[in-house]
């Protein structure tokens, strides 16, 4: 059962993403934001990305002010809070059986994540090899490169999707102004009486 806790261990457990909440009783957010704070740090690490890792102070403080706003709220309003958690896995994967878009994106997903795990320990594989049978200098620059391609793929998918979204939305609206502009004429058209 949720009850309203104050004190010193609220502050403490609210201090580390999603322990507060689960320490007030809202246990499925607090299970959401913890997950998702780690989910973040391996991201950022795996991908060496500094802004996932920093974008992690972003979930902190929602978590920190988060309980410390369900602590200050009247009694009548902090039993009235559902538990829920922040994702809801029906509105990402559905009940019913996946279509073909979701399984091959899902299948990509976890190819992307099975490289990912052997990334790493087969590039410094490589570069053994380059430089025993190669040279050192050419280990060192093929490993700059590869070390970096993580980052470079991730990078290129943003852009390529933001370009995407613009372009659609540019597409949209030029459909919508077109649309407008053909109501106008029709409009005009029928007022002159040539309907």
């Amino acid at each position: 059962m949720i009850r309203k806790k104050n004190g010193f261990i609220t502050f403490i457990c609210s201090l580390v993403p999603g322990a507060g909440e689960m320490y007030l009783g809202f246990m499925k957010e607090g299970l959401s934001i913890m997950c998702l704070a780690y989910a973040m740090f391996v991201a950022g690490v795996w991908m060496d990305a500094s802004w996932l890792m920093c974008s992690i102070s972003i979930l902190w403080f929602y978590s920190l002010f988060n309980v410390h706003n369900k602590v200050c709220l009247p009694d009548e309003e902090f039993y009235l809070l559902e538990d829920d958690y922040l994702f809801r896995l029906e509105r990402i994967l559905p009940e019913e059986k996946l279509n073909g878009k979701q399984t091959k994106i899902f299948g990509w997903l976890l190819v992307l994540f099975g490289i990912g795990t052997i990334w790493r320990s087969s590039i410094r594989n490589l570069l053994a090899v380059l430089r025993t049978y190669v040279s050192h200098d050419f280990a060192e620059v093929v490993g700059n490169y590869l070390y970096n391609l993580p980052q470079f793929v991730v990078a290129a998918v943003l852009i390529v999707s933001g370009i995407r979204l613009i372009l659609k939305k540019k597409s949209e609206f030029s459909a919508d102004t077109d649309a407008a502009e053909q109501t106008e004429t029709a409009d005009g058209e029928k007022k002159n009486g040539i309907f």
